[in-house]
C-alpha cells in the first residue's frame, strides 16, 4: 500500500538519491508544426483520441465526433450525438467509447464509421473522463462533480466496482498490472486505487507540486510523470512512491499530458512525455528508466484542451481553445529531422 506515512518514512532515506539527478538544461524544442485543421463547428475540444487500428484520430467537440485520416484535414466521418461529449477510449473490441453528459451515458461506436452500436445509460453524477488500461482489459469511468471512478465492463459498460475520492480529480494512469492512479488536486497528491476491487489504497504525496492535473504512465519502467500548476514536471518511482526529479514545464491549470515509447516512430527517442497547458507543450526526453532530460517547449496561441499521442505515426496532436469569436484547431506536430536520426 502506498501512503502518505510510508512516504514519509521513506523521505530521508532518499534525499541523496534523488540530489543525484538534477534538472537537466533545456535543449532545443523538438518539434514543429506539420499539419492545421480548423474545425467546422464553434466551441472548445473535449477530448482527442488516437487509434492505432484504424490510424486515425478523433475529436469531441460539443455533441460532434469528428475522426480524421492523419494526411487529411477534413472529416472522414462525423456523429451527432444526443449530449456533450466529454471523453473517448477505445476498448478491446475495437469500438470508440464516447462519455455524453447529458443525459448521462456511454455510447459505443464503430471506429470506422461511427456508426452508433449500442449505449449504457449512467447515473446522475455527469461523466468527464475515461481510461481504457489495454494490458488489463478496464475500462474506468471518472466524475468529477462527485468525484467518482467507476470501472465498468468495457465491452457493455456495466458498472463493476467504484470508489469515491474526497479531493477534486485529475487525470488518470493505470500500471496494466491492476493498480490506477489518479490526480488530487486538492491535496497534491497522487490516489492509488486497486482496479480490481475498487478499493482507496491510500495517496503518494507530491512534494513541491501546486495543483497537480496532469498525469501519464510508463508502465515498463514504473513511472509516473505529473504536471504541476506551478510549473514543474514530476517523475514518481510508481513501486517506491517518491519523486527523484523535477523539471520544467508550462505552468497553469488543466494541464494534459500523455506518454509514449518511440514517440517519433521507431527511429526516435526511447520514450517521451509530454505536457500542455495554457501557454506551450513541453517535451521530456527518456534517456533511461532514470535519466530525462528536458526538452524545451513549443508556445501555443490559446489553451490546449486535448491532446493525444499517434506514436506509431510520429505525431503528437493539440487540440487548441477558439479564440473570441473564432473557432478551434487541431495542430499535429511532428519530430524534427534531428530527433529521429
Amino acid at each position: 500500500m502506498h501512503t502518505s506515512g510510508r512516504l514519509a518514512a521513506l523521505t530521508v532515506g532518499l534525499l541523496l538519491l534523488s540530489a543525484k539527478w538534477p534538472a537537466a538544461a533545456a535543449g532545443g524544442v523538438p518539434f514543429h508544426r506539420v499539419r492545421r485543421i480548423t474545425l467546422p463547428a464553434a466551441g472548445a475540444v473535449h477530448a482527442l483520441l488516437f487509434d492505432p487500428q484504424t490510424r486515425q484520430i478523433y475529436a469531441a467537440q460539443g455533441r460532434r465526433i469528428e475522426v480524421y485520416a492523419l494526411s487529411g484535414a477534413r472529416p472522414a466521418a462525423q456523429r451527432r450525438l444526443a449530449g456533450t461529449v466529454s471523453a473517448l477510449a477505445r476498448n478491446g473490441a475495437g469500438e470508440i467509447v464516447a462519455a455524453v453528459r447529458a443525459p448521462a451515458q456511454l455510447v459505443f461506436l464503430s471506429a470506422r464509421t461511427l456508426t452508433v452500436e449500442h449505449r449504457r445509460a449512467l447515473g446522475a453524477a455527469p461523466p468527464t473522463a475515461l481510461l481504457y488500461d489495454r494490458s488489463a482489459n478496464l475500462l474506468f469511468l471518472e466524475s468529477r462533480s462527485n468525484g467518482t471512478i467507476v470501472r465498468v465492463d468495457p465491452a457493455s459498460g456495466r458498472p463493476l466496482g467504484r470508489v469515491r475520492l474526497t479531493g477534486a480529480l485529475g487525470q488518470m494512469a493505470g500500471n496494466g498490472r491492476g493498480t490506477l492512479y489518479v490526480v488530487d488536486t486538492t491535496r497534491d497528491a497522487l490516489e492509488v486505487i486497486n482496479a480490481r476491487t475498487m478499493r482507496d489504497d491510500g495517496s503518494i504525496a507530491l512534494q513541491r507540486c501546486s495543483a497537480p492535473s496532469g498525469l501519464a504512465m510508463d508502465t515498463v519502467g514504473r513511472r509516473l510523470f505529473v504536471g504541476c500548476t506551478n510549473g514543474r514536471a514530476l517523475i514518481v518511482d510508481a513501486d517506491l512512491g517518491f519523486t527523484f526529479i523535477r523539471l520544467p514545464i508550462p505552468g497553469g491549470p488543466q494541464l494534459r499530458a500523455a506518454f509514449a515509447f518511440h514517440p517519433w516512430g521507431a527511429h526516435g527517442w526511447k520514450g517521451g512525455a509530454f505536457f500542455a497547458g495554457t501557454e506551450a507543450v513541453a517535451a521530456i526526453q527518456m534517456q533511461a528508466f532514470v535519466r530525462y532530460r528536458d526538452h524545451g517547449q513549443l508556445p501555443l496561441p490559446s489553451r490546449c484542451t486535448a491532446l493525444a499521442l499517434a506514436a506509431p505515426a510520429g505525431e503528437l496532436w493539440l487540440a487548441l481553445a477558439p479564440p473570441p469569436g473564432g473557432r478551434a484547431v487541431l495542430w499535429a506536430l511532428a519530430a524534427d529531422r534531428s530527433e529521429v536520426e
